[in-house]
């Protein structure tokens, strides 16, 4: 470190990479200088009949400078690479796609650096996400609250001034019609105050069971799938698969953007999972009638019957087990019955369909996200 430090406070070169070549430069031509010099005052031959043998070093130290310092730049290109990925990350929040298969040093700067900003994208997120869902918990709970006061404040009110005149015997004594009356009041302010806090209770129950439609908003999938691919990114690239994207530049539908991520980041790793190493992934997103259609490939891949949940088996037909035998029935679970059955509980909180298709090529997913009123529709039913 103390060489670069030294150079960094000269300020010279100013780049790294700079920084880099004048040490190599210089090496390369030490030996140059060398040679000219012991020729010019040593060597007791004549300067002329030296000329040739002077002007081939030179050219070759040339030809050797410029081949050095062209691969030296080359081989800098990991650094600049993951330098301008941290700071395109910290400027713009774009999750970058780097090499991370080499196990060298610059390999591992490139895998540490996408694994830690994909682990702080992540955290980010999620930070975010829990930030404004309690911001909007609390407003939500508060304007409740206080709409509510005036309602439990004024039975509550009536039933204690009613009960300190029934104590005190003010009206008349007991058993009187006036009593009477004073008792279908304090009926009547109960149950006043009964259906308030059962309201309470309904409030809280769909509150449970529209959390998903609160969040959502209009927002570009498009956008939010190529994050969910960048994020993973890093499991891909460490098993050679690769990730191909078909959609339009833009597709907005209303959903949770957390959602949403959380919803293609697990169909991509079922798939990246499940294809042989150097495989192939596919990704489409497209719009059908109001309906948002995810659809992910998972080339020369197949699923057995113990892959598949229960809930899901009625989607796809004809499985095998892992010993080749087709049946139909169940079997035991594995990693990605764990997968889909995450991946099928994410549609059902977004009121979408999932289904399953398997063929020669492989086998693919798709996620149906309905539009709003035939949201509405599945809620209902």
């Amino acid at each position: 470190m103390r060489t670069y430090e030294f150079l960094a406070r000269k300020n010279f070169p100013r780049t790294y990479t700079g920084k880099v070549l004048f040490v190599s430069f210089v090496g390369v031509h030490v030996p140059m200088f060398g040679a000219v010099t012991y020729a010019l005052l040593a060597d007791n031959t004549p300067f002329m009949e030296q000329i040739d043998v002077l002007i081939a070093m030179l050219v070759a130290t040339l030809v050797g400078t410029a081949g050095t310092m062209f691969l030296m730049n080359e081989l800098l290109a990991p650094v600049r690479v993951a330098s301008d990925a941290a700071r395109d990350y910290l400027e713009t929040g774009r999750t970058p796609r780097l090499p991370t298969r080499y196990t060298d040093g610059a390999g591992v700067l490139l895998a540490s650096t996408q694994e830690a900003i994909t682990r702080l994208d992540g955290a980010v997120t999620t930070a975010e996400a829990q930030r404004d869902r309690i911001a909007q918990h609390h407003n939500a709970r508060f304007s409740a609250l206080a709409g509510m006061s005036h309602d439990f404040r004024t039975p509550l009110t009536v039933i204690q001034g009613f009960a300190q005149l029934m104590k005190s015997e003010a009206i008349s004594p007991y058993g009187g019609a006036a009593y009477r009356d004073v008792a279908k009041s304090i009926e009547g302010s109960s149950e006043q105050l009964m259906s308030t806090l059962q309201a309470v209770l309904d409030l809280s129950q769909a509150e449970a069971r529209t959390e998903f439609d609160a969040t959502s908003e209009s927002l570009d999938i498009v956008r939010l799938a190529d994050r969910a691919v960048s994020q993973s990114h890093f499991h891909a690239d460490r098993r050679g698969v690769r990730v191909a994207v078909t959609a339009p530049e833009v597709l907005f539908h209303d959903t949770s953007g957390e959602a949403f991520g959380d919803l293609v980041g697990a169909m991509l790793q079922a798939g990246i999972s499940a294809v042989p190493e150097g495989g192939e992934v596919g990704l489409d997103l497209e719009s059908i009638g109001g309906t948002s259609r995810i659809r992910m490939t998972a080339f020369d891949a197949a699923l057995s019957v113990e892959d598949v949940p229960v809930s899901l088996k009625h989607t796809i037909g004809g499985l095998s087990r892992a010993n080749g035998d087709v049946v139909r029935g169940t079997g035991h679970t594995t990693p990605m019955t764990l997968r889909l059955s995450l991946i099928e509980s994410f549609c059902h909180a977004m009121n979408g369909k999932v289904r399953l298709e398997q063929s020669d090529d492989g086998f693919s997913l798709t996620v149906d996200l309905l539009g709003s009123e035939e949201s509405l529709a599945i809620a209902a039913e």
